[in-house]
């Protein structure tokens, strides 16, 4: 835990019989947000919200108490010591009523994290996070957090458990004045199979770090550069999304779809293969040597003329041809070669004779 992390409420959290000790930590942070604050322009400095009354003029915050509207311009006041003696249960308790199997999203708040204060708690903290594992239940219960009672969800979390404040059914509109005007009609089958298919396709275990608030990021970089004196680019035009014909759109979301699973599927460029052919090109070039006798893999003439140009000087005899009597001493050829050698010798003879 960060030592700067504050307790955002302290109490107990009780289950029938049992009581233990708990501290929430807000399970949320936007200290990576960047936040604006409202400047005056021709002098660069920051405006300061003053509280005033009309007629009166600013006055002192310790003058302000709080005030409920009964009627338009009259108001009931309200002390800080009226709120201290309405005393409920609730106040400095988390109490559970009951165990569900599960929640509407609908209903989810804030998150927060449950912890056991002091050792002492720690015993029946351990006790409730493994009951709620085992079985796979939800703990309900309520509690007044920030002068509001509220209805907070337990889960089990890692190794330890999570708060989820919830709202009051009074909270959540009725969503029946929003989706009343959609008409319940039946869907093309071909449309539906097709989405269907792109639905299955998608489908992949939830990572949230692979996700990011691309907004921030471009304000974040906006900030940047105007720090660095430069104007921000021009804004490009945005053009709203029209869907002409809605199969066209699925089966061009599906080849989509298709084209990227190719991509994933597809083996790495032989970048890495390249440096191997390099290595493999003296050895094909070099073959006409490994034909030849194992006695004479280099002084074969045949041999010679056959290697390129570039690969002649790796043909060489080991004594590197500094002079003439190394050739004189040629080893022994084949059959073939020795029948041939008194034909090249005879034009010698002849000029001797003459």
């Amino acid at each position: 835990m960060a030592a700067a992390a504050r307790p955002y409420w302290t109490g107990f959290l009780k289950l029938s019989l049992v009581t233990i000790s708990v501290r929430l930590y807000t399970a949320t942070t936007e200290r990576e947000r960047i936040h604006f604050h409202q400047i005056h322009e021709p002098s660069g400095e920051r405006i300061r919200m003053q509280t005033t009354v009309p007629g009166i003029g600013p006055v002192d915050r310790s003058e302000i108490v709080k005030g409920y509207e009964y009627e338009k311009g009259h108001y009931v006041t309200i002390e800080p010591d009226d709120l201290k003696k309405l005393k409920l249960e609730t106040t400095d308790t988390i109490d559970i009523v009951e165990f569900v199997d599960d929640l509407d999203p609908i209903y989810f708040a804030a998150p927060y994290y449950l912890v056991p204060d002091g050792s002492v708690a720690e015993e029946g903290y351990r006790v409730i996070r493994e009951a709620l594992q085992q079985t796979g239940k939800v703990a309900v219960g309520q509690v007044v957090i920030n002068g509001r009672e509220r209805v907070i969800a337990i889960r089990p979390c890692e190794n330890g458990l999570l708060g989820n404040a919830l709202l009051f059914q009074d909270e959540i509109r009725n969503p029946e004045d929003f989706f009343n005007s959609i008409p319940d009609e039946a869907v093309d089958e071909d449309q539906l199979a097709i989405m269907e298919q792109i639905i299955k396709r998608k489908t992949r275990k939830f990572e949230p770090e692979k996700f990011h608030d691309h907004y921030q990021e471009a304000v974040k970089q906006l900030v940047e550069e105007k720090l660095e004196g430069k104007l921000p680019a021009k804004a490009p035009e945005r053009h709203s999304a029209q869907v002409i014909n809605l199969m066209e759109a699925l089966k061009k979301s599906l080849a989509a779809e298709d084209q990227d699973d190719e991509q994933e599927q597809a083996p790495a460029p032989p970048a890495a293969r390249k440096p191997a052919r390099a290595k493999a090109a003296p050895a094909k070039a070099a073959k006409p040597t490994d034909k030849a006798p194992a006695a004479e893999p280099v002084a074969k003439p045949a041999a010679r003329a056959a290697a390129p140009r570039s690969q002649r000087s790796l043909l060489l005899p080991v004594d590197g041809g500094r002079g003439k009597g190394s050739r004189a001493r040629p080893a022994p050829a084949p059959a073939a070669e020795v029948a041939e050698e008194p034909k090249r010798a005879e034009p010698a003879k002849r000029r001797k004779r003459a």
